[in-house]
């Protein structure tokens, strides 16, 4: 039961974090592809965005990356050998915001590996 209760800890720490943010269930879903792209280092283009069928429609998607950008936590760039081309990268804020999603999670488990705990 233990392991039940760590996992639910976990989910409303990350909760808090993204009220905090103002980040919805779907921004959360493309914040977190763009930022994981941006970590393993791979160019991620606004087209790669609009996409990602398996989170919402074109137009959603479209609108979810126009709400990051104005909520300052995904910006484009525009690419150097093609003027028509976007990329999507996260901002500052978005890594803060993964900074304390990953610090919310390594607190959980020193928790739970912490002497004591059964």
């Amino acid at each position: 039961m233990l392991k039940i209760s760590a996992y639910l800890s976990i989910c409303d720490s990350i909760k808090e974090i993204n009220l905090r943010y103002k980040v919805a269930d779907k921004e959360v879903m493309v914040l977190d592809i763009v930022v994981k792209k941006y970590i393993e280092q791979e160019q991620f283009r606004v087209l790669d965005l609009i996409l990602l069928s398996q989170i919402a429609s074109q137009a959603t998607l479209h609108n979810v990356m126009t709400q990051l950008i104005s909520k300052k936590l995904l910006e484009t760039e525009p690419s150097q050998n093609d003027g028509r081309v976007k990329f999507v990268k996260p901002t500052a804020l978005a890594l803060s915001r993964l900074a304390e999603c990953d610090l919310a999670v390594s607190s959980s488990a020193e928790s739970m590996a912490s002497p004591g705990q059964v």
